[in-house]
This record gives structure tokens, sequence and C-alpha cells, in this order.
């Protein structure tokens, strides 16, 4: 798998047939098929891709590839050639299709087919994915997204509760709420953010289940109101939300085409700091998008020094093609190099003031494996001491805890 958290959730739902319809799920090298779900979002995620195509082929050429995703999708004609692919398919749902049809198959030539244990389904990871909802309609100017993953959909309601409660039976302790546009949820389009129903959708996880810890993907700014920032202080919620930004300058986010400016997403960090003491804000900044300037490009420095993140990813802008920024002005490499280094090392120094930050203070931390964690506002911590996969603890973090 290549890509974001919606990836891996639909792969999720493959291993969730598997163990349904009592099929082993092995080494890919002892496979009799792999399932690789491509990722589009940059040039190098495309590249991975094929990348992971033709390794898997290469590992067990008996294997039958197949391959389905948003990288599938939005360069269907380039992937088509590549050789290595036995079966190309649009979606999850094809995919489900032709396993099932596979099964059948091979049941009727071998009916001597052991079924899985059942072991894998729900202890391959230490918290467990939910998408609320999928898809979008912004159509940003650098984003190929909203073709590949087409109009926004929401999941009912009562199916989201149904699946976080047989994630509590299986064990788990964490659940994470996935999507392309998280605060999107309830609204009729990804465009109109005053519909969102996000916030009532958390009141009635906490509500109607027992789950101890809520961790939210990503959202967009805009999505924000009175009854999000109110669920939001709820403890059974991490203390970690990745804030859609791209840039802090507005003239750049409006050439992006945006649905907010840089005020507005000052208002919403400075709002959640002031609302959740020792939240971590993270997100992701792209640098270089086609015609900025160095002083737009300071706009974003400046205000990333005026709002500290507890994280920040920063990469220059990857021409996508289809795509409106594709035929813009470009930014040369050497600059938009130069500017990605610059500002990383700005949110590297601000992430290590954040953790030094968070020293002598109570967090909660879901225990990945027997000796290592996450805790609610996404500090990895280790442990001497033997811990229980996937239990949560509450203790005081220290030097000595930190990675």
């Amino acid at each position: 798998m290549t890509g974001c958290k919606n990836n891996r959730y639909e792969l999720d739902q493959i291993l969730r047939w598997a163990i349904e319809n009592g099929v082993s799920v092995v080494r890919e090298e002892d496979a009799d098929y792999c399932i690789i779900n491509t990722c589009t979002v940059t040039q190098t995620a495309d590249k991975k891709s094929r990348q992971m195509i033709r390794k898997t082929k290469n590992q067990n050429p008996k294997a039958k590839n197949i391959v389905f995703g948003c990288g599938a999708r939005a360069q269907k004609d380039d992937f088509g050639k590549i050789m290595e692919i036995d079966y190309l398919l649009t979606d999850l749902s094809a995919v489900i299709e032709l396993l099932d049809e596979q099964i059948d198959y091979h049941r009727r030539l071998d009916s001597r087919i052991e079924p899985s244990d059942g072991q894998l389904s729900e202890q391959t990871r230490s918290r467990a994915l939910t998408q609320v909802q999928d898809g979008c309609d912004n159509y940003c100017a650098y984003c190929i997204i909203a073709s590949t993953r087409g109009a926004s959909k929401n999941r009912k309601t009562d199916d989201i509760i149904e699946e976080i409660r047989n994630h509590v039976r299986n064990g788990y302790n964490e659940v994470v709420l996935t999507g392309i546009n998280v605060g999107a949820f309830g609204c009729t389009s990804t465009r109109k953010p005053k519909e969102t129903k996000f916030s009532e959708l958390l009141d009635e996880i906490l509500d109607k289940t027992t789950i101890p810890l809520i961790r939210i993907s990503s959202l967009g700014p805009e999505y924000f109101n009175e009854d999000l920032y109110r669920v939001l202080q709820n403890p059974r919620i991490c203390r970690h939300i990745h804030l859609s930004i791209q840039s802090g300058s507005t003239s750049v986010l409006e050439r992006m085409k945006r649905q907010y400016n840089a005020d507005d997403v000052e208002k919403v960090i400075q709002r959640l700091k002031k609302d959740i003491p020792g939240i971590a804000i993270t997100t992701d900044i792209i640098v270089g998008f086609p015609e900025e300037t160095d002083e737009e490009f300071e706009e974003t420095m400046e205000f990333v020094k005026r709002n500290p993140l507890a994280k920040a990813h920063v990469f220059p802008y990857s021409i996508r093609k289809n795509t409106l920024a594709a035929k813009m002005e470009q930014v040369d490499d050497e600059t938009k190099k130069k500017h990605a280094k610059k500002l990383q090392i700005l949110a590297d120094k601000q992430r290590k003031e954040f953790i030094e930050g968070q020293i002598g203070k109570k967090v909660k931390i879901i225990w990945e494996n027997h000796d290592e964690g996450l805790t609610d506002n996404y500090i990895r911590v280790k442990s001497d001491d033997e811990r229980e996969v996937m239990s949560v603890s509450e203790e005081v973090l220290s030097n000595e805890m930190l990675v």
C-alpha cells in the first residue's frame, strides 16, 4: 500500500473480507494474489506505487497482482502499460467483486482450502480505522484527488457506530476517523462547510460507543464551528488535530482554490490552543506553489513563527497532470528545495520545543507494541517495562520516555 489512511482503511476492508470468507492472509512471497492500493497525491507517490507493483511481482512471479486506487484511476493509461499488473481495477468494490469470483472458482477446484484462523483481522495494528466520508468536490488547483475519488459521500451514522463497536469487541482502545474531508461529514458537498455535522457524529460516537480514544485524521479549517470546538474538549478525543493548512499566505491559498485564508487558519489554531492545553496541531505545507514569490514564502514563514506547530511536513510543490496548477508559471526546483529546507528547519525546531513543553505533564498513551507507544498528543514514547499491546495508560511524560 502507498498513500493515506483512506488507503489503509480500504485494505482493512479487504482483510476483513478475507477473514469472513476463510481466506488465509500470508506474506506476499507465498501469496496467490497480491493487492496494491495506489496513491497519486504527488509524483513521488505515483513512482512508489509503480515500484511496489514491480517489486511484488519480482518477489513472487506466480502471484496475480490486483491493482486499484487513486493512482490507478488517475494514470489509467500509464498503469495499463505495466506488464506486472494482472488486474487493473477502479475501486474497492471492484476488488471485492473480483475476489468473490476468484474464491468461488478456487473452491470449486479444490475443496481442501483451509480457512484463515481469523487472528490477523483485528490484531495487525494497535489502533483501528473507521472511514466516515470519502470523496471531494473542491478541485483545488494542485490536487487530483477530487477526480480520482469522485464526489463527496457520507457513510451512514449507524454503520459508523456499529463498526466502532466491533473494534471495541475486538480489543481496540483507539479508533482513527478517516476520510478525504472528515469535517465535511453531513455536507451535501465539501464546498458547503456550514452544513457540516461532524460534531454531531462525534457526539454520537461518544454517547453510543465505549471506545476510550478517538483520533481525527485530518480537518480543514473551514469546518470548525462552536459545536466542534466544544466536543473536541472531551477527554476521550485525542489532543491531536492534523490541520489542513497548505500555506500561510492568503494570496497563495487563493491561487490554490482553498476555501479559507491565512487569518481563518490562525484563528482556528489560537482557539484550539486556548481550549485544549497540550494539543498537538500538525500539518502539511506546500512550498514553491506556482507563481509563489519570495515575499509569499516569507508570509508562510512568519505565519509558522506566530503559530508554532507540533509537527509539520514541508514538501516542494509537485506537478499533477490535468490540474489547474500544472498550467501556471512554475517555480524553479532550486528555489523550491531551498525554501522547503528553510521552513522544515523551523518546523523541526518547533517540534522539539513542543515535546520539551510537555515534559512533566500527564498524557494518555496507546501502546503500539510491548515497549513503544504514542501519546494522545502525538509524542512517541518508550517503556522499560513490558506493556500490553493496544492498552491505554495515563502517565506523566518524562525525558526518559522519549524515543
